[in-house]
């Protein structure tokens, strides 16, 4: 990894990141956070679409839909459903929810493709992903773009780092963080909520259009390139429209 790392910081001008951990070959000026790059077309993940036959799940007034989702799973996954998505801790703390009386089904995704785990993912209600590593990946930026909530782990020495940065994006984020310790509240917090589900979901889905759509990303990856054809280093991230 260290040789990798000296690689690339030789031969890159600029290094695009989010939520990367500063140390070793990360503690380079190139290494930017720009989180338009991990983006998503909105009018695919759409809070709208319309769901196929196939994947249309019944409906069942006050119930609220927990998903869970690991690419690979078999791959990636010790004995006791342990992985670096906490699998071995979220499947459980939904069991636990169910026995308490609370109205919850965990809906578990593994080897769905992306084109179609969209379908899935807009008929359920709370995404629950990584809650040991410190930020988030594509599972919880394909929840907020289609306006649900979020759950994980947000480290904060890495939400410090990336607000130096870029302040607005750590203010304005949605997600809830939570630990092993306190997802079970979290939760319970949430499914008793509904009115605290539907402001964060409008929120989720402002957030994505704003720093993680297609458009944005292309905005972005303009400025950059224009930067450093200019002979610039840096590229300063112009206001923002919305």
């Amino acid at each position: 990894n260290l040789a990798w790392g000296r690689l690339r910081n030789h031969v890159s001008d600029y290094q695009v990141n989010i939520g990367c951990n500063r140390a070793d070959m990360n503690l380079d000026p190139r290494v930017h956070e720009d989180p338009e790059f991990y983006c998503l077309d909105p009018d695919v993940w759409d809070p709208n679409i319309e769901i196929p036959e196939k994947y249309r799940m019944p409906e069942e007034p006050g119930l609220v839909r927990i998903y869970h989702a690991v690419g690979n799973f078999k791959e990636r996954t010790n004995e006791g459903n342990i992985n670096i998505k906490t699998t071995h801790i979220i499947l459980p703390t939904i069991q636990r929810l169910k026995k308490d009386g609370f109205p919850v089904r965990e809906v578990f995704v593994s080897g769905v493709p992306n084109r179609d785990v969209r379908f899935i993912q807009v008929q359920c209600d709370i995404f629950v992903d990584m809650l040991t590593y410190g930020f988030f990946g594509a599972n919880l930026r394909e929840a907020m773009m289609l306006g649900k909530v979020g759950v994980c782990y947000l480290r904060p020495e890495w939400l410090k780092l990336i607000r130096e940065e870029i302040p607005s994006y750590i203010d304005e984020l949605p997600i809830v963080s939570a630990t092993p310790e306190t997802v079970y509240e979290v939760l319970a917090d949430l499914v008793r909520n509904p009115e605290k589900r539907a402001d964060i979901g409008r929120r989720s889905r402002a957030f994505a259009l704003k720093w993680h759509s297609s458009g944005e990303a292309a905005a972005r990856l303009a400025q950059i390139y224009s930067a450093l054809m200019r002979g610039e280093t840096d590229a300063p991230r112009p206001a923002k429209r919305r």
